[in-house]
């Protein structure tokens, strides 16, 4: 019996010990970790956010050395007004494709006692999707949630959500734009995309280097006019095609083709030198398929989401993308025609030149290969 004592007293204790963890785990588990809310208005202008926390919640996203002022009271909240509606500004993002929408107004107000409202307006961007992201859940404490709910003007449901720090995004199709509304703001899609053309191929290195290798063994007037038109109509075929679902390859095989269409140029310019022949014919082939890269690009901007009509859309984009293209000619044709009268320069440093663009485009071959 004596035996039996100890192991008693010890089985005792640890079932005592394990009751005390459980229960104080529960407990845990069972703490309110918050839940603030987010009512998004969809309208034809603008999108309005209205933001809702608890006082407790509010404390937890503000400065450590401005969290123990007293929010409860209209002078301790103006206290931190300014502060709360900069976390507010940054930390509730709109987005359309990669392109940030900056609230225009941002206001914070003193609901009661107990809660406070924040309201964002986003000007409407000319996009069919958008993604809402609350990256201001990672100043509140762990396993706070955010309930997103989003309907139009009329209030029709758009999509509702439970967001998290570590899901902190919500994705949703904008409705379609009343029909005044769309109207009036035609010309306004027009010169967007005109400038989103040119900004487009300024910014497209892989087309910039593919322009650079065809220009840069072309003799005269004449042979740049052959190739920049060829290239001209063919992109200008595909990119519609592409962006009315007529044609359309995935990303991960026109991305390659495009690579690949540079290496070929590069290697092309070495074997044959001046003026190869056919130029104008593998111009128009490879056009085709840098089209189908124009438009994949295009249609991350909404085309054809119903927002706008899509015939001025296209046609401002892709006439942006040939002043882009007619800028860069401009600039680099009368470099390399004066650099051509040196025979030195015709002799080496256009092969060497053609060698640097085959080899990029050899590497972004494989990069793109590798990464599908």
């Amino acid at each position: 019996m004596k035996s039996i004592a100890p192991l008693a007293k010890f089985m005792f204790r640890f079932c005592a010990c394990s009751f005390v963890f459980i229960y104080l785990t529960f407990q845990a588990w069972a703490h309110d970790p918050g839940l603030s809310s987010a009512n998004v208005t969809v309208g034809n202008k603008q999108i309005d956010v209205l933001l809702g926390f608890a006082q407790k919640d509010v404390e937890s996203m503000l400065a450590p050395g401005t969290s123990h002022v007293n929010t409860e009271t209209s002078k301790g909240f103006a206290a931190i007004q300014s502060e709360l509606e900069a976390v507010a500004k940054n930390g509730f993002n709109v987005y359309w494709g990669e392109q940030r929408v900056t609230p225009e107004l941002t206001t914070a107000r003193l609901k009661d006692a107990r809660n406070i409202e924040i309201s964002l307006r986003f000007q409407r961007p000319n996009a069919g999707r958008i993604r809402l992201v609350a990256t201001f859940i990672e100043r509140l404490p762990l396993g706070h949630r955010e309930f997103i709910s989003v309907q139009s003007a009329d209030g029709a449901n758009l999509g509702e959500a439970m967001l998290s720090a570590g899901d902190n995004a919500f994705q949703i199709d904008l409705p379609t734009v009343m029909a005044s509304t769309a109207k009036a703001n035609q010309s306004h899609s027009f010169f967007e995309f005109l400038k989103l053309g040119i900004e487009h191929i300024l910014t497209g290195y892989d087309h910039l280097l593919f322009l650079f290798a065809l220009m840069v063994v072309c003799r005269d007037l004449r042979s740049i006019f052959t190739v920049i038109t060829c290239f001209t109509i063919a992109h200008s075929i595909t990119l519609a095609l592409a962006t009315l679902d007529i044609v359309r390859l995935p990303g991960r095989v026109v991305e390659p083709m495009i690579a690949a269409s540079i290496a070929y140029v590069g290697i092309e310019n070495l074997i044959r030198g001046d003026a190869p022949k056919w130029r104008g014919l593998i111009t128009f082939s490879f056009g085709l398929v840098h089209g189908l890269g124009f438009a994949d690009a295009l249609r991350e901007f909404g085309i054809g989401s119903g927002n706008f009509g899509i015939v001025l859309p296209l046609i401002g984009f892709n006439l942006g993308v040939e002043v882009g293209q007619l800028s860069v000619a401009a600039v680099v044709l009368p470099i390399l025609w004066q650099l051509r009268k040196n025979r030195l320069f015709v002799r080496q440093w256009v092969p060497a030149c053609s060698v640097v663009v085959a080899l990029a485009g050899s590497y972004w071959l494989v990069e793109r290969i590798m990464q599908d």
